[in-house]
């Protein structure tokens, strides 16, 4: 490769010659900064020392460490490689994340978020009653496979884009990033128990749910965006961006798919699909909280041209989607809204019961949807494009 590397005996030559070996060698053991640094108040580190937390109930949560953090949550974080009240000699490197502002990624419930997320996780191949499972007529069967193979596939977005944002978020916010981490892991168990569900039963994967022959096309208006648009979705830098993300996969994308687990916790057929959508439930149930929250805590605490700039983003981003650009499309693919109606149905000789029912469901849908745009700050319900009852 053109790379010349040292020698065992260089190498070793080369540590013995770091200023700090060699005073080791030399017998000088003197503790260095870590012990002496004075304290945060005085331009060093230990800006916690002393804040004793106390166990509670639940243990020692996330609430309780920053109550009794004297310092708090930063607005802005210090880019640097340590946990808040840390110190860093005035010569450390700053790192340049590109997330720094504590509004970029906050929510008022995050903590609590990421404590439930934590000690809910669950192991699919234990926590599930497998040995529940009960034989399904062929064609209920195919309906339920075809509808988990949507949902498994749904699950591959998250879990490919989180990351990318969890390496953009400063320490300084460790809880979003944790609580991220959580979501990935949330999003991998889900791909799992629904992997596992679709051979179970002796079905096994469907039709792949978002074929091109099947999907309505977008709009013309939306193929063509206008100049002013342009120039609101270049963004502002990564936490502008974030933004986006929350709105388009969590408030959003993540929402839908929640209804579509109480539509199967709702109409399992036996406890051990019921305990697979209770379970996968209570995980997105989190995933829709926070997006929606950090949208709200981003609006109410960004500067003001930032949050105005937001605001028209926002209402853009929710127009395209309700206008057929993303989102709700899913409810008029039939690759999954055929599989959910004869799953309501029951058979064919039901299946206008099954219709009805997927009609209830849009209804049903689109209010609450409706109902997370207003909580996180950017109102829809005069100008929302989708119809508030079912086309079909």
């Amino acid at each position: 490769m053109g790379i010349t590397f040292p020698t065992p005996k260089e190498n070793t030559e080369r540590l013995r010659r770091l200023p700090q070996v060699r005073r080791w060698r030399d017998g000088d053991y003197t503790p260095g900064a870590w012990l002496t640094a004075p304290s945060t108040e005085q331009g060093g580190a230990w800006g916690s020392w002393g804040n004793s937390v106390t166990p509670g109930r639940r243990g020692i949560t996330f609430m309780d460490v920053n109550k009794a953090d004297k310092s708090g949550v930063p607005a802005t974080g210090p880019g640097l490689t340590v946990d808040r009240s840390g110190g860093a000699a005035p010569e450390q490197p700053r790192y340049q994340y590109q997330m720094r502002e504590k509004y970029e990624c906050w929510s008022d419930n995050l903590e609590s978020l990421l404590e439930e997320a934590l000690s809910r996780q669950w192991y699919a191949s234990t926590d599930i009653p497998w040995d529940k499972l009960e034989p399904l007529p062929p064609d209920q069967e195919r309906a339920l496979c075809q509808f988990v193979t949507f949902l498994h596939v749904v699950e591959f977005n998250p879990t490919d884009v989180i990351p990318y944002w969890m390496t953009r978020i400063d320490p300084a916010f460790s809880e979003a990033r944790l609580f991220l981490a959580t979501q990935c892991a949330d999003e991998s168990r889900h791909m799992e128990v629904f992997g596992k569900r679709l051979f179970a039963n002796g079905g096994g994967p469907g039709v792949e749910p978002f074929a091109h022959a099947v999907m309505h096309p977008v709009p013309p208006h939306l193929m063509a965006v206008p100049q002013e648009t342009l120039k609101l979705l270049q963004g502002k830098g990564p936490g502008y961006e974030f933004l986006q993300y929350n709105y388009q996969t969590q408030l959003l994308g993540e929402s839908l798919v929640l209804d579509f687990f109480r539509f199967g916790e709702f109409l399992g057929r036996n406890p051990c699909d019921k305990e697979i959508f209770r379970r996968v439930l209570q995980d997105e149930a989190r995933h829709v909280s926070y997006g929606t929250m950090h949208i709200k805590y981003y609006l109410e605490h960004a500067p003001k041209a930032e949050r105005e700039r937001a605001l028209e983003l926002l209402h853009y981003l929710a127009a395209a989607s309700e206008a057929g650009g993303a989102g709700y499309d899913l409810l008029l693919n039939p690759n999954v809204i055929e599989p959910f109606v004869y799953l309501a149905a029951g058979s064919m000789d039901n299946i206008e019961q099954g219709w009805q029912y997927a009609r209830e469901f849009w209804v049903k849908v689109v209010e609450e949807y409706l109902g997370r745009c207003e909580r996180a700050g950017f109102p829809r319900w005069d100008t929302c494009l989708l119809p508030r009852e079912a086309p079909f």
